[in-house]
């Protein structure tokens, strides 16, 4: 009888044991399952690079990856220094989640138009509560790009080049006519059957900051006499985050005649000399007939 009850009391304690194991299997597993179940399937800003001065959205698509619902979430985002939210506020709240669904938010932001442009961390949290009443806390960053792109604006300043003065600098203007600075800035005037270049056929700008402009001067001789000679040009330079531009423009030289210019060509003076030349031998041949007059008078007096 005896050892009947010992055998039962090892037989409970067995079964106790066994059951307290599972309890605390089961709690283990609950816990790893109700753990960071929020996964941050997009984020991103629209436009992917934001000018200074202009509006943007802050895209955000969340998802409940566990298997149980979870309450109360909170979205919070946190942008860099000069990037402010726009009529908007910065969480967005969701009474719950159920597993595998998605929300999918946006935040309107603007940034400064005094901000320089550059790659800034922002940080998002999320915050919810799951199955078991744990308070959960997810935190992450990414980035937001400000940035615009550059513009530039060219002209041609002035000329020496006229109808009979076909050689001379062209000068070319280059204005920053936008928020985004330009480095690096490069100028080569191509080769065309109107003229030949006669000095150096490519200039190096270097650095035009945003509302700024530069000048450079090509000598050039024309190697016809057209109303309008094209001028194409190559233009390279890198922005603030050192992207590779380059753009291949063309822009028309007039060239104007000596008397638009209130000039005198060659020809005129040319004109101007041969008269005066002619002036002179009329008076010339006047002086000598006059004196040969004058000596011819004087021989008959003498008789």
């Amino acid at each position: 009888m005896m050892k009947k009850a010992v055998i039962f009391l090892l037989a409970i304690s067995l079964l106790a044991a066994v059951v307290c194991a599972a309890d605390i299997d089961t709690t283990r597993q609950l816990r790893l399952q109700y753990g960071d179940v929020i996964r941050i399937d997009k984020i991103g800003t629209f436009p992917s690079e934001i000018a200074p001065g202009a509006e943007g959205i802050i895209s955000v698509e969340i998802r409940n990856a566990g298997e149980t619902e979870i309450k109360d979430v909170v979205v919070k985002i946190t942008p860099p220094s000069g990037v402010s939210f726009l009529d908007d506020v910065s969480k967005r709240k969701f009474p719950s989640i159920l597993p595998g669904d998605t929300r999918s938010m946006n935040f309107t932001v603007i940034a400064s138009p005094a901000i320089i442009e550059g790659v800034y961390p922002a940080s998002i949290s999320i915050s919810y509560l799951n199955k078991i009443g744990e308070s959960k806390a997810d935190n992450d960053t990414f980035a937001i790009v400000v940035m615009s792109k550059p513009n530039l604006f060219v002209k041609i300043d002035s000329s020496e080049i006229y109808k009979g003065n076909g050689a001379g600098d062209v000068t070319i203007t280059f204005v920053n006519n936008n928020v985004a600075d330009i480095k690096f800035l490069t100028v080569e005037l191509q080769e065309s059957q109107d003229y030949d270049v006669i000095s150096t056929n490519r200039v190096y700008i270097g650095d035009l900051d945003s509302d700024d402009f530069e000048s450079v001067d090509f000598t050039m001789k024309l190697l016809n006499e057209k109303d309008y000679i094209t001028l194409p040009l190559k233009i390279t330079y890198k922005d603030a985050l050192n992207k590779d531009y380059s753009e291949s423009l063309s822009i028309d030289l007039r060239v104007r005649s000596a008397e638009e210019l209130g000039k005198k060509s060659n020809s005129t003076w040319i004109i101007v000399i041969v008269a005066i030349a002619i002036i002179v031998v009329i008076w010339l041949i006047f002086r000598s007939f006059r004196k040969r007059k004058e000596s011819y008078k004087d021989g008959l007096r003498r008789k």
